[in-house]
């Protein structure tokens, strides 16, 4: 864990469940992992507020690591969009990965 958690140091889209917590802190920035603990930023919101929250918690707390990999909107023209945009990214990919090397 605590490893996986070195690696996800600054990345997005990283849900932990933290046991204390009773559910998952969605969009953590591990701020960083030093021996037996974690540090870590997140927001939480209410109607009122939102808040920003930094907590140190040991790792053995930490029950579950999630990564968001994608998210897809649900109307079907921004889909079709997003279809076109991968796949002539993906034809740019072979193309340059086809070219003889000098």
């Amino acid at each position: 864990m605590e490893s996986k958690l070195q690696e996800l140091i600054g990345q997005q889209n990283v849900w932990l469940l933290v046991k204390t917590s009773n559910g998952w802190l969605k969009n953590v920035d591990i701020l960083d992992v030093n021996g037996d603990t974690v540090t870590f930023r997140y927001e939480s919101e209410s109607e009122v507020d939102r808040k920003i929250w930094e907590k140190t918690t040991r790792i053995e707390n930490i029950a579950e690591i999630e990564i968001r990999l994608m998210s897809m909107p649900k109307d079907n023209k921004k889909v079709q969009d997003l279809r076109q945009k991968f796949s002539k990214l993906l034809e740019q990919e072979i193309q340059e990965s086809q070219e003889p090397l000098e």
